[in-house]
């Protein structure tokens, strides 16, 4: 079959700069697909002709003359990559038409990267690369592997630090995937060493948070009538107190279902995170909660709980804490680090607590063992030193 292609050049009306100027892109119609090329020129709305697809003024007569003879060497490149017998698949389009441009832009391979790693991540963490790749891009618009080097990375730390208040945690976080691209990036062979190791970014001072048994009773009991955050909240409570009473992340309690709910006595499903199987006896705090969720009504596959984002429920938590009256900062994870306070304050030893929160190392759960208040001051209440 004939391939069919054109070439053009077309102002990006949706990618409005701080300078407000919008990017000129080539654009390359072929086979009924399309793939956009950065020409890496900018201009104002009034000084781009949208019927005529150039740039208008006498003061651009020489970014005009520069793009149509570009707009040429594309179509001839494509009619050489047509001649050849190749396929017209986007990525040699790419390779043909910018002479070799992509093989050295950064956001091209990570956008391959992202492709394959995708299918093996959970949502929570596709959101890091996605956030560091919208990160990157405002920060600089066109990165080419070979500028990647220690400066251009602490730079761009600094730009998040100080531009965009990004926390502690957040910077490390992008420093963090920044590293794990760079890595495939040389076992790739398209950069010889990942300078993100020779980069430093401050630590945030590991704190975990739990809730005493008082305070879980305190935001079981505090009044969330708030006008039309009523419903959310509530909802945003449930979750929490159940998650409390099960150990269960947020991810888990979302897609929880009534075929994990053997003869509501336990709960048995394989943990979005880790992958690993647990099997949680149900108490009688959380079998309440099964209960008024109507789960005897449910279908097997359907879900026990009704919606609600990540985001909404931390945002949430914020405002019942503070009803609730506890000084303390109050997430979805704080209900699983509850769970496993609690579970050594009843004296459970910590290889039952690992196998019930699904832990891979003992050493993740020895955290829970003697590390809240409450069990340290009744601990030295016991002890006699005369």
């Amino acid at each position: 079959m004939k391939n069919s292609y054109s070439v053009k050049t077309i102002l990006r009306k949706d990618k409005k700069r701080s300078d407000d100027t919008y990017p000129l892109n080539y654009l390359i119609i072929f086979n009924s697909n399309n793939l956009k090329l950065s020409t890496k020129h900018y201009l104002p709305l009034n000084e781009w002709d949208f019927e005529k697809h150039c740039p208008k003024g006498t003061g651009n007569s020489i970014l005009k003359k520069k793009l149509q003879q570009e707009e040429k060497l594309i179509y001839n490149n494509l009619l050489e990559l047509e001649l050849s017998g190749k396929p017209f698949i986007k990525e040699l389009i790419k390779e043909k038409c910018t002479g070799g441009y992509s093989r050295k832009d950064f956001y091209y391979y990570f956008d391959e990267y992202c492709k394959k790693k995708f299918r093996l991540l959970e949502e929570g963490t596709q959101y890091h690369y996605t956030l560091f790749r919208k990160q990157l891009k405002e920060y600089k618009t066109n990165v080419e592997l070979d500028e990647i080097n220690i400066k251009f990375i602490e730079d761009f730390l600094h730009h998040l630090a100080t531009e965009k208040n990004v926390g502690v945690s957040g910077v490390a976080t992008r420093r963090k995937t920044f590293s794990a691209v760079l890595n495939k990036f040389v076992v790739d062979k398209l950069i010889k060493e990942n300078p993100c190791k020779h980069v430093k970014v401050a630590k945030e001072k590991e704190r975990t948070v739990f809730l005493t048994s008082s305070e879980i009773e305190r935001i079981k009991n505090a009044d969330l009538k708030l006008g039309n955050l009523t419903e959310g909240l509530n909802l945003t409570r449930k979750l929490f107190l159940f998650s409390c009473y099960t150990g269960l992340r947020f991810s888990d309690v979302m897609n929880l279902k009534k075929e994990n709910i053997i003869g509501l006595k336990k709960i048995v499903l394989t943990m979005k995170k880790t992958k690993r199987t647990v099997e949680i006896p149900i108490n009688q705090w959380a079998l309440k909660m099964l209960v008024s969720s109507k789960i005897r009504t449910k279908k097997p596959k359907e879900l026990i709980f009704d919606n609600r984002e990540n985001v909404s429920v931390n945002r949430d938590l914020k405002i019942i804490a503070k009803i609730a009256k506890i000084d303390k900062l109050v997430t979805f994870h704080v209900a699983r680090h509850s769970f496993g306070s609690m579970l050594a304050k009843n004296g459970v030893q910590p290889f039952y607590i690992m196998k019930l929160m699904g832990h891979k190392d003992i050493r993740m759960t020895e955290r829970y063992v003697n590390s809240d208040e409450e069990i340290l001051t009744n601990a030295m209440k016991t002890v006699k030193f005369n």
